[in-house]
């Protein structure tokens, strides 16, 4: 509140200068609002960037370890078995939800799961161990199963369709309708576990499959949100990473390669 000094007549000297206090004038009042609005935009927009951010460097945690496989595969000249199981859950029990590998020559998908013989860098949901609540980047974002499938509808509303962007759109590609596909999801979800091979011999995976990475809020997919999609073509090396910003915080959603 603005208070100007009002000072006492000259003689007057016995008394100090004193204030007499005003209210907010119209203008102050129009700057805060204005300040106000800007502070509250700003935060719609970090929300919405970190959910982006979490998309991406949940997409750079499960690259990292079909890499790995892939170099395991190379460096020990054996079939190596990639392996999903869990389920995202928004409320209860803590969400299970891993992609782990091993040697497919001496173990199984149940073994490279549980014996604990799978390379450190094997992809699981983040877990805070001290309070045992989620991780930032998995509270921003989720890898979609099939059990949740709807998820990626939800997420991908006023964006372009995957299917109508290169090279899923072209037939010679082998990616051409790649998305109807859906038990090619290697997150399956639920108890069992799906498995992928690299073989020893070619250092290639053996099948085609995706994953696919949505943003999510409060447990669950943001309509218009950002989207990731990592796809391996049967018989080749190569990872392919996709990304859509969403529509949701004034992105284009249009499909870029990463």
């Amino acid at each position: 509140m603005a208070c100007p000094f009002y000072y006492r007549p000259r003689g007057s000297n016995m008394y100090p200068p004193f204030r007499r206090c005003r209210g907010y004038s119209l203008i102050e009042l129009l700057v805060v609002l204005a300040i106000v609005g800007i502070l509250a935009a700003v935060g719609v927009i970090w929300i919405g960037n970190r959910q982006s951010g979490s998309v991406r460097s949940i997409m750079d945690e499960l690259e990292g370890t079909l890499a790995g496989a892939q170099k395991m595969a190379v460096a020990t000249s054996r079939d190596v078995l990639i392996v999903t199981q869990g389920e995202w859950i928004p409320t209860g029990a803590i969400p299970r939800l891993e992609l782990a590998y091993g040697d497919a020559t001496t173990l199984n998908s149940a073994t490279i799961l549980t014996n604990g013989q799978t390379a450190p860098e094997s992809f699981k949901v983040a877990i805070d161990t001290a309070t045992g609540a989620l991780q930032r980047d998995h509270m921003q974002a989720s890898v979609v199963t099939n059990t949740n499938a709807a998820w990626w509808g939800t997420a991908a509303t006023g964006s372009a369709d995957i299917n109508s962007v290169a090279p899923f759109n072209s037939a010679s590609s082998g990616f051409s309708g790649i998305l109807a596909l859906n038990d090619e999801n290697l997150f399956q979800g639920g108890n069992g576990a799906n498995s992928v091979r690299i073989s020893g011999s070619s250092k290639r995976y053996a099948t085609t499959f995706w994953i696919e990475v949505v943003g999510i809020q409060d447990g669950q997919p943001v309509v218009g949100g950002p989207l990731g999609l990592l796809v391996v073509q049967a018989n080749g090396a190569s990872i392919y990473k996709f990304y859509n910003p969403g529509i949701r915080n004034g992105g284009d959603g249009q499909w870029r390669r990463i």
